[in-house]
Parts: structure tokens; C-alpha cells; sequence
């Protein structure tokens, strides 16, 4: 699986992700994008990134996909990065035939919960010389389940899923920076390193009862600690103050919120 490379999809896609507040989609013909939106979603449909109801939220992208006349063959969904384990593995190299068997015990190894519950993905690195780097990433199979299960109701076939702040590295494609996406119950960091996320932190602020304030002190708080973090640990090759901070989300629409930020 394609973890950061620019993904080889068709030129004619739809796109959908769920946030605890909305739906949020694009679509793009001839790899130009032609259309997006939102349609509002119903307290506690989406919890911490996942989806709690898959019939529900199947019928109400099924409504969309009807109202909008979207199509269904090539869909791609976008996964809460909420519990997702990240690992770089150092293996020497292998022939291919022996590889994947050689994740698999490795990953028993270094991920701290059950295989049993996490789908894995990896991607190889760049040359390590005599020996060869390992992207490993662990999902939560209930948040994949629960998003098959609602495309199987919304009479879509699963096509391609992304976790998000991947998505973001993609989209953004800085070799260096700080990407920030904050939503009402949800607050993504990644620090990105040679186009690969050197540090990818997620949390959920659904039950932490914070107003705007205090969500936009969180996210400062979180991303001084991060940066902090990462540089004491590389202190030959820190990030650059200069670096670029991409933000995007709901909660950082708002040019005050921005501003508060600075």
C-alpha cells in the first residue's frame, strides 16, 4: 500500500470524510475538481472518528450520492487517525517473497496491542544501504469495519480508504513542516521530515468540554510540545524555525482564530 507516495488514482473520483459535525465530500472529472460539500450529521453518529450507526450514515450518503448525482465506482474514504499506530522498522534486506512474513513478526513485536485488532499497512523507505527502512502503520480494523459496513449500506463498493494526516502530507508535499488540522472534536499534528511524518499525533477533544479558547490553547500547547519534543531528539538536524505551519479545519476558518494563533 502507497502510504505517502501520490496515489495513482483515476482522474474521475469521489471523496468522503466524516467529522463528528458533517459529511464532507469532493468530487473531480477529468482531475479537476467539479464539485464539494458537507450535509450536517446528527450528534454521536460519528464518535471519535468512528462511525457508530453504519445503516444511518449508509442512508444518508446514499441521499447524497442521489442528490447529488455522484458516482459510486471509485470512492475513496478518508480514516480517523485516532488510535493509529505508526512504527519504523529496520530489517535487512530481504527478497521480496520474505518480507512481508518478516513485518508480520516484527510487528508482533513492536505494536502495543493485539494484531487482532489493527489492520496493517507498510510502505519501504529509501535506501538504507545494507539494510532496509519499514513504514509500518497499525488502523483499528473497528474503524475500517465500521466504514465497509457503511459503504456496503450506501450501495458503494469499497474502493480506496486513506488515513488522514497522510492525506494532508500528500496534499501539502513540503519536504519540511508543520501541518495542523483542527476540527470541533478533533485535533491532528504531523511534522513532516524529508516528505515523511516524523511525528503524527492525534486526539480527540469530544469530552474534554472546551470552548473555542481553550481548544486554540490546546492546539498551541500540543504543537510547542511536539516540536519540543522532536527537536531535543534531534538536535543535529532540528526543525527549522522558518518551516511552514499549513493549518486547515473547521475551527481554523475563522480569521480571529488564526490570529489568536500568532
Amino acid at each position: 500500500m502507497a502510504l505517502f507516495s501520490r496515489a495513482t488514482h483515476p482522474r474521475d473520483v469521489v471523496t468522503l470524510y466524516a467529522e463528528s459535525t458533517d459529511l464532507r465530500y469532493l468530487a473531480t472529472e477529468g482531475g479537476r475538481v467539479s464539485r464539494w460539500g458537507s450535509v450536517p450529521l446528527p450528534e454521536g453518529l460519528v464518535t471519535e472518528g468512528l462511525i457508530t450507526d453504519a445503516a444511518e450514515m449508509g442512508r444518508i450518503i446514499d441521499e447524497l450520492f442521489q442528490e447529488q448525482a455522484l458516482l459510486r465506482k471509485r470512492v475513496i474514504t478518508g480514516i480517523c487517525a485516532l488510535r493509529s499506530i505508526p512504527r519504523l522498522l529496520t530489517l535487512p534486506r530481504l527478497q521480496a517473497s520474505l518480507l512481508e512474513e518478516a513485518i508480520s513478526r516484527e510487528a508482533k513485536k513492536e505494536m502495543p496491542i493485539s494484531l487482532d485488532d489493527l489492520y496493517l499497512s507498510w510502505q519501504s523507505m529509501p535506501d538504507g544501504g545494507e539494510q532496509q527502512r519499514i513504514y509500518l502503520l497499525g488502523v483499528p480494523r473497528e474503524l475500517v469495519d465500521a466504514q465497509i459496513h457503511t459503504l456496503e449500506a450506501a450501495g458503494i463498493p469499497p474502493f480506496s480508504m486513506d488515513l488522514k494526516p497522510l492525506a494532508l502530507i500528500r496534499a501539502v508535499k513540503q519536504p519540511e513542516t508543520v501541518i495542523i488540522s483542527m476540527e470541533e472534536d478533533m485535533l491532528d499534528i504531523v511534522l513532516v521530515v524529508e516528505y515523511l511524518p516524523a511525528i503524527m499525533r492525534t486526539f480527540s477533544l469530544e469530552r474534554e468540554q472546551l470552548d473555542i479558547t481553550g481548544k486554540l490553547d490546546r492546539l498551541v500547547q500540543e504543537v510547542v510540545q511536539t516540536v519540543r519534543f522532536y527537536n531535543d531528539s534531534h538536535t543535529s538536524a532540528p526543525i527549522r524555525p522558518e518551516a511552514t505551519i499549513y493549518a486547515v479545519g473547521h475551527l481554523l476558518e475563522d480569521r480571529e482564530h488564526i490570529d489568536y494563533l500568532r
